[in-house]
């Protein structure tokens, strides 16, 4: 029989799940140190949006960007889990397959990412660079 602490139902109400996906965030923020590099990188991509006044759009493409990689994260997380709590302690050749696909995920992720942030900042930046020649 489970203990009364461990949920082994569906979640009922708005506030349970929101509750259970919040604890899954704060997890992965301490557990996965890639995940709280991204967040720190996410800052300072927003702490240069803001020095650079960008529009509207820009704010909407660097979120989505840093969105994504977020989510990429999460999911290569996810499966690292997952196959390590199939495989357990032992080497498996389609296990490391699979984590270094996902981690390929975040890879490609973080280039659109770096794609997203050069439209945005390079147009400012060379304004800045041809202002001071």
């Amino acid at each position: 029989m489970a203990s009364r602490d461990k949920q082994i139902e569906k979640n009922h109400h708005f506030g349970q799940s929101l509750k259970h996906a919040l604890t899954g965030l704060f997890g992965v923020y301490l557990r996965e140190g890639n995940f709280r590099r991204e967040g720190l990188m996410a800052l300072v991509v927003f702490i240069f949006a803001w020095v650079f006044q960008v529009g509207r759009f820009q704010w909407f493409i660097l979120l989505l960007a840093v969105m994504l990689v977020f989510l990429m994260e999460l999911w290569n997380t996810i499966i690292e889990n997952v196959v390590d709590l199939v495989v357990g302690h032992q080497f498996d050749e389609r296990a490391k397959r699979i984590k270094d696909m996902s981690a390929g995920a975040v890879l490609v992720a973080s280039g659109i990412a770096v794609v997203c942030g050069l439209y945005v900042f390079l147009p400012p930046l060379w304004q800045l660079l041809t202002s001071w020649g």
